[in-house]
This record gives C-alpha cells, sequence and structure tokens, in this order.
C-alpha cells in the first residue's frame, strides 16, 4: 500500500509570490482622488504642493518568505513584484495634489518640482513619507504614516503642520470571487484597498489644513469661503443700530490670511 505524498511544508505565501512574480498582470499603481465632498468649506486661496521626502527606514524587504509573518515591504522604495508598484514619494505628492485639487478646497492645487515654480500660490505644502509599509500576510497589519505642513509663500513661515497615520490589516473577504492564484482580480483589489486608505488620509490632512486656513482668517468660512453673511429674511435691526460690516472679497479673506500671526 503506497503512503500518502509527504508536503513539502512551503507556505501559501511563497507560493503566491512565486507566481506574482512570473504573472501577467498590470501592478502599476495608479491613485484615484475622491469626489468633492458637498456642503465642505471653501478657501479663496491657491496651494501648490512640492515633492515629499523619504523619512522610512533604509530597507526594501523585511523578512523571508518561508516566514510569512515576518515579511514586510517599504513601498516607499520597492514594490511588491506582481502586486503593486512602489508609492514613491513623489507619488505620494502627486496624489495629495490630486486629491486637494479635486475636493474643490481650495481656488487651485497643484504639484510643483520646485519653489521657484510658484507663480500665484499663497502657500505651499511640504511632505514626508515617514512609513509606507505593507505586509503580505493578514497576522501583521500595513503601516501608512505621512508628516505635512504648510508654509505662507510671501515669509516662509510655517503656518499648519500634521501627521496622520493609518494601521490596518487586510480584510479577509477582500478576495472573494477572485480565486486563490494571483491574478488581475487580486491586484486591482489591492489597489483598490490602498487607494481607500490614501484617500482617507488625505481627507483628514485636508480638513485640518482648511480649519487652520480658517481660523487665521479670523473668521468662519461661508459656502463659498467667504464670511458667513445675514440669511435671506433675516429680522431688520432696530432703528439706530449700527449696519453690519459689509461682506468681505475673496482679495480681502486672503489679505487677512497672509497677514494672520
Amino acid at each position: 500500500m503506497r503512503g500518502r505524498p509527504r508536503r513539502l511544508g512551503v507556505p501559501a505565501v511563497a507560493v503566491v509570490l512565486a507566481l506574482m512574480a512570473g504573472c501577467s498582470v498590470n501592478s502599476t499603481f495608479v491613485y484615484k482622488p475622491g469626489a468633492p465632498v458637498a456642503g465642505s468649506a471653501k478657501l479663496p486661496v491657491k496651494v501648490a504642493v512640492l515633492p515629499f521626502k523619504d523619512g522610512t527606514e533604509d530597507f526594501t524587504k523585511r523578512g523571508s518568505e518561508w516566514n510569512p509573518e515576518t515579511l514586510m515591504f517599504n513601498l516607499a522604495k520597492s514594490g511588491i513584484g506582481g502586486q503593486i508598484t512602489a508609492l514613491t514619494p513623489e507619488l505620494w505628492a502627486k496624489a495629495f495634489a490630486d486629491d486637494t485639487a479635486s475636493s474643490g478646497a481650495f481656488r487651485t492645487a497643484r504639484f510643483i518640482y520646485s519653489p521657484s515654480e510658484l507663480v500665484d500660490e499663497e502657500f505651499y505644502i511640504e511632505g514626508t513619507v515617514e512609513k509606507a509599509y505593507a505586509t503580505v500576510a493578514s497576522v501583521e497589519p500595513n503601516r501608512f504614516v505621512i508628516g505635512l505642513r504648510a508654509l505662507r509663500r510671501a515669509d516662509k513661515k510655517q503656518v499648519w503642520k500634521k501627521e496622520v497615520t493609518r494601521v490596518w490589516n487586510i480584510q479577509k473577504t477582500l478576495y472573494d470571487g477572485c480565486g486563490r492564484v494571483q491574478n488581475q482580480c487580486r491586484v486591482d483589489r489591492y489597489h483598490a484597498d490602498t487607494n481607500r486608505v490614501m484617500r482617507e488620509m488625505f481627507a483628514e490632512a485636508r480638513a485640518d489644513l482648511v480649519a487652520t486656513l480658517a481660523a487665521l482668517s479670523g473668521s468662519p468660512a461661508g459656502e463659498d469661503g467667504l464670511p458667513n453673511a445675514a440669511s435671506p429674511g433675516e429680522a431688520p435691526q432696530e432703528k439706530g443700530a449700527s449696519s453690519p460690516p459689509a461682506p468681505e472679497s475673496a482679495e480681502q479673506t486672503i489679505e487677512r490670511i497672509l497677514k494672520a500671526k
């Protein structure tokens, strides 16, 4: 009687990684900005985003394919073969600029390579990718951390600083229906999850930046980024009472923001 074939004891993740290397899939990551948020505060200022710096640890891959619980990739320096290309600091910066422009939170937002490219922006944003670590096994979480700051172009004074962190595990249901072998379906699902996390991080940072700049202006931002005017149908003031100040123009609001200490 023949005995059962002996198992080789190769972890499933090692098989997956081997298949990934030779699989014909499009693993190029492309960031997809979120849609504008209805009713969100808007400021009549222009911002620019400079390339981010790499503040991650000096490794591309840590651990061993034979022990998936220790395997970690530094996406800021290198991608995962057949699954995702690198999320370089420049890609992070361009993604943040695209997301900020798409949000409609500012008059304009764009990516530039150098401060010398600034034209009429009132503020520019610098950033550092502190962690962009991805794991293969679901035991250890993924970790993304970015540090951001905004400077006023006129005097290069820092007016805002923010660190945004996300720590999450890949959901076991993420690849449901895609099959067990690495394929385009699994790659697309992984990219979509990465997009989701980055969008959440950018939204958190952007909301804090808008609130900070609105506070610097000295008055709340209305629907169009201007001070709130009296509501239609508001009761008229009593005779002899002083008239409310006239609504400011966009240019006056910008000037007050720039002069704020």
